[in-house]
């Protein structure tokens, strides 16, 4: 790929300004640009007090553990009781804290973490309750509420003007709602084929390339013209901008994996996870602000003990690597790392030998970014059926990691229709958990 990216648009010469345009019937032909999270255009109309705010943290890596992991044979394990399960107990580095035996690396690194273990929610639904650890909010069929990966980019503007602020890797993550598409995330589904939006199509090459994107902007020209939406009009030339620029960037880097050595791929664990895990630290070494890595497999109604010593294998390394490498990097220290479900599990192991739903209880772990280290906060009871001291709601670890990132929380943002919807909705920062 050429040194230079075209002139025009990648050049911001084209700034629709009335001249040069961008339908959306031809953005999406254009096919090249299918990503559209890449624009400054909201974030220079923001407030950004975070900018001038005390933080203690510059990004943050969600690990979404979908379908509700069992907090008994993960975080909170209950030997001896008859809701325990099967699996042994494990002491980990933080004096006090024991987790499942199946999760030796995390438990080797705790010393670096703190563990929550009395979330609790009533949403038992998967759909309901992912959207409330996602959004703060519960669905409602009036407004999409903001992934917090857009209200983190959108509160704290980039750190790399040349890469996204928001990347979600291994999973549909949740989009910018009601605040559009210039914070919504970018997506990448494989990481073994990561820049699939970022090369050339087969047959085209810089010059080529460069006539496309100059007679798109012609084509699109008499668009511009018209009597619109300024802001949409602008926005359009501000995606086409953004995505050259990246394109042509040497930050996308961060994308390629073989630029590690063998040590640390292996360390994470050759599986798609892995992969993801080790290219959110790349991506957060690169000014990434939110970076958002997902696992399935958790929603183990039958069967369950295999099926979660299979996936603890996958899981662990991954997770207790990431936060080995961060702290070694010295990226620990300004990097949040959160890692939760939608739920819990019930401590009643049930006829099929798993467990069902349960929002009541459960746990996650998180590390960095201006946390205690080696912390336990909350509790369940000897089952792990009731919260027996400092519950959580999600939207009280949604204010903890903005009170952290330096953004008031309470602040509203405006939908198109005027409405005023805060940053997390109820919530209070957890000020006992923070250094």
């Amino acid at each position: 790929m050429a040194k230079t990216p075209p002139t025009g648009l990648a050049n911001g010469k084209h700034d629709c300004d009335g001249k040069n345009g961008w339908t959306r019937r031809n953005f999406i032909k254009t096919g090249v640009f299918g990503f559209m999270g890449l624009s400054l255009l909201d974030l220079l109309k923001v407030d950004l007090l975070a900018d001038t705010a005390i933080s203690k943290c510059d990004s943050v890596i969600l690990v979404w553990l979908a379908g509700g992991p069992s907090h008994i044979d993960t975080f909170d394990p209950k030997p001896g009781q008859e809701t325990g399960g099967p699996f042994k107990t494990l002491a980990t580095s933080a004096d006090g804290i024991e987790i499942s035996e199946h999760l030796p690396v995390i438990g080797r690194n705790m010393k670096h973490a703190a563990l929550i273990r009395s979330l609790t929610s009533k949403e038992g639904s998967h759909e309901r309750a992912t959207y409330e650890m996602h959004t703060g909010y519960k669905p409602l069929g009036s407004i999409e509420h903001p992934a917090l990966g857009s209200l983190v980019a959108q509160q704290k503007g980039r750190k790399n003007e040349e890469l996204p602020a928001y990347v979600a890797l291994g999973g549909n993550a949740f989009g910018a709602g009601f605040l559009g598409t210039t914070v919504a995330p970018f997506y990448i589904g494989d990481p073994n084929n990561p820049n699939k939006n970022l090369d050339f199509a087969p047959g085209v090459n810089h010059e080529r390339f460069s006539r496309r994107v100059d007679m798109l902007t012609l084509v699109d020209g008499e668009f511009s013209g018209q009597k619109r939406d300024e802001e949409v009009v602008k926005s359009y030339g501000t995606y086409y901008r953004d995505a050259v620029k990246m394109m042509y960037s040497k930050s996308v880097e961060a994308f390629d994996l073989s630029k590690e050595p063998d040590i640390y791929r292996k360390g994470y664990g050759d599986n798609n996870f892995g992969k993801s895990m080790l290219m959110a630290r790349r991506l957060v070494e690169k000014g990434v602000r939110f970076v958002e890595v997902t696992l399935g497999g958790w929603d183990n109604h039958n069967e369950a003990f295999d099926a979660i010593q299979r996936n603890s294998n996958t899981f662990d390394p991954a997770l207790g690597t990431l936060i080995e490498d961060l702290n070694a990097r010295g990226l620990l220290k300004r990097t949040m790392v959160i890692c939760t479900g939608e739920f819990g599990r019930t401590p009643k192991i049930n006829g099929r030998n798993g467990r069902d739903h349960y929002p009541k209880a459960w746990s996650g772990l998180v590390a960095g970014g201006g946390l205690k280290e080696g912390y336990l906060y909350g509790a369940t009871d000897a089952t792990g059926s009731e919260i027996k001291d400092k519950p959580v709601s999600p939207g009280d670890l949604h204010a903890t990691m903005f009170d952290c990132l330096g953004v008031d929380y309470t602040k509203e943002n405006q939908t198109p229709q005027g409405r005023p919807i805060r940053v997390v909705d109820k919530g209070k920062s957890l000020k006992d958990l923070i250094a």
